[in-house]
């Protein structure tokens, strides 16, 4: 019986990388998912198809009603999955991700957490600074308030969104680093924005060397999770400090050299030679 490996939300690169599989690539906002008698399958496009083994490749940008619940089944069906389930179900909270990289001692920007929209506006003024309202990436959901009429304006906003939010200092920065680590290999690329934003509108991105704490802090985390795939975003300050903004398990690959598909598929094709081992 062939080997069923389905694709979630991947690019079509992938469908020809894995010719001793059947690859069926599938989209989290069209598909529905069933656990029967302990078999996963998934259903989309007209067709039903046993699931086998999985490579995540949908990032959180916004979640999804049944992004968890879908993650929640792989992960007790039990199949192979590029990354774990418990590394990618932790992403779509971003106050989880922070925790993650305040126990690995990684340095993040120092926040204030607010649960309650009310509670912004009984809140000095911290100008300039940045809100983040709820779990988004790409730099959805984010606005940097550099006066008090746009504070106040963002106090009766956050009303609207019914979500928590933080509120950080906006930090000027050098320049961006995305670590990308994958298995045992690491990239480093520098990424310089059009805008305050650093890793989005990006006009120049270059890989590069990175100092050696960037790759000792995406290495800690790595382990710390044990996650195949990991990206780190890291702020480098004009005074050489370093702020670690996120971390990603299901990282875009633009820009950085094809080495990184390759290295994905021998992830995944691992996960599946050692499950297959085990049956």
């Amino acid at each position: 019986m062939a080997h069923n490996l389905i694709i979630v939300n991947g690019e079509d690169v992938w469908r020809d990388l894995f010719p001793e599989c059947t690859v069926y690539i599938v989209r989290l906002q069209t598909s529905k998912w069933l656990l029967e008698d302990g078999l996963l399958s998934v259903f989309d496009d007209g067709k039903k198809m046993r699931v086998d083994s999985v490579l995540w490749r949908i990032a959180p940008t916004r979640t999804f009603p049944h992004h968890r619940d879908a993650l929640e089944l792989v992960r007790y069906a039990g199949v192979p999955c590029v990354n774990p389930p418990s590394v990618l179900l932790r992403e779509l909270h971003r106050l989880s991700m922070l925790n993650d990289l305040k126990n690995c001692g990684l340095p993040v920007i120092p926040f204030t957490g607010v649960i309650g929209e009310t509670l912004m506006a009984q809140l000095s003024p911290k100008i300039p600074s940045v809100i983040k309202i709820g779990t988004h990436h790409a730099g959805y959901g984010k606005m940097r308030l550099s006066n008090t009429e746009q504070w106040e304006d963002m106090s009766d906003l956050v009303v609207a969104a019914n979500n928590y939010f933080t509120l950080e200092p906006f930090i000027e920065y050098r320049r961006d680093m995305r670590m990308m680590a994958i298995g045992d290999q690491m990239w480093a690329m520098a990424r310089q924005g059009s805008r305050w934003k650093a890793n989005t509108g990006v006009v120049d991105a270059q890989i590069t060397v990175a100092p050696d704490i960037l790759y000792d802090y995406t290495r800690r985390l790595m382990q710390y999770l044990s996650a195949d795939i990991l990206a780190l975003d890291i702020l480098e300050t004009h005074d050489g400090d370093y702020y670690v903004l996120e971390s990603n398990a299901v990282p875009g690959l633009a820009g950085f050299p094809y080495a990184t598909i390759e290295a994905i598929v021998e992830q995944m094709r691992t996960k599946i030679n050692q499950n297959s081992v085990t049956l």
